[in-house]
């Protein structure tokens, strides 16, 4: 089965600056694969490029095997988008957003959307200026899976959203992915992510550091926690390192060696990989 999304040394600039360099991932049928890093690493940039809002000044991207570069249309026809941007027009009820923006879809049935509304709890009736942040996210992804996606990109959606909420979301994410369809999720919120996705892409400053899967992440680095003694034994091998109030840690990337010192080894949590990973390229 081919990939839904594959990414070949894909850059995109502006002018002559590069915002993003070399990027290379691939997302399989089903699969959520989170973006993280800090402001200003590329995730938005990435987002854009995979959308046709940046143009691709490197390499190369496929949806379902087909190449943004020489058919950007029909690779649009594969995606489907929810961002924290107003680009629906808000003083169209839902169902009338629906009937309009559908038009743009080839595949996109309208009785769909609805039915997904009504799945999601969101009146159909309402002005979409109207709903609240919740319910506008459930009608971008009722519209989204309307016409079929392929991939459906979710940049930093969940921002300014209470708990409850935002696993009420991941569950229905869940769901979505079972039937098949593929979500590349940018977020600033790890832990959902250590719990939902399948693999990760980490990016600073416009360039990939890695990307995994969730398995291959835990196997590649590891966190260490020791004395300053037994720290500076193995400072040659630490990423990085942190003095904390009772002990030193450490970031290291495994590699086969034994450490040969007696320190505590665990599984490093998505937020001590970015602060220990950026800008390391």
């Amino acid at each position: 089965m081919q990939p839904v999304l594959r990414i070949e040394g894909a850059g995109a600039e502006r002018g002559t600056t590069f915002w993003l360099r070399d990027i290379n991932l691939t997302l399989e049928p089903g699969m959520l694969m989170g973006v993280i890093g800090r402001n200003g690493a590329g995730k938005t940039t990435l987002f854009h490029m995979i959308c046709g809002l940046s143009r691709i000044s490197q390499g190369d991207l496929w949806l379902k095997g087909v190449s943004m570069k020489q058919e950007p249309e029909r690779c649009k026809g594969e995606l489907g988008i929810i961002f924290d941007d107003d680009y629906f027009r808000l003083d169209l009820s839902v169902k009338h957003a629906g009937a309009i923006y559908g038009r743009y879809y080839e595949k996109y049935v309208q009785n769909d959307f609805l039915a997904y509304c009504r799945q999601f709890d969101v009146d159909v009736k309402q002005n979409l200026r109207k709903l609240s942040k919740g319910s506008y996210m459930k009608f971008q992804l009722a519209f989204a899976l309307a016409h079929r996606p392929g991939l459906i990109l979710m940049d930093e959606p969940e921002s300014g959203l209470d708990p409850v909420f935002r696993r009420e979301w991941m569950n229905l994410l869940y769901d979505v992915r079972k039937g098949g369809c593929s979500i590349l999720f940018a977020t600033h919120l790890t832990e959902e992510l250590e719990q939902y996705a399948d693999a990760v892409t980490m990016l600073s400053k416009g360039h990939q550091i890695f990307s995994l899967t969730m398995p291959e992440l835990e196997k590649q680095y590891k966190i260490v926690r020791g004395s300053r003694v037994q720290m500076d034994y193995l400072n040659s091998r630490l990423i990085g390192r942190r003095k904390m109030e009772y002990y030193e840690e450490g970031l290291v990337q495994e590699d086969g060696r034994e450490l040969w010192v007696d320190v505590k080894v665990s599984r490093p949590g998505l937020a001590d990989l970015i602060y220990y990973l950026d800008g390391k390229f």
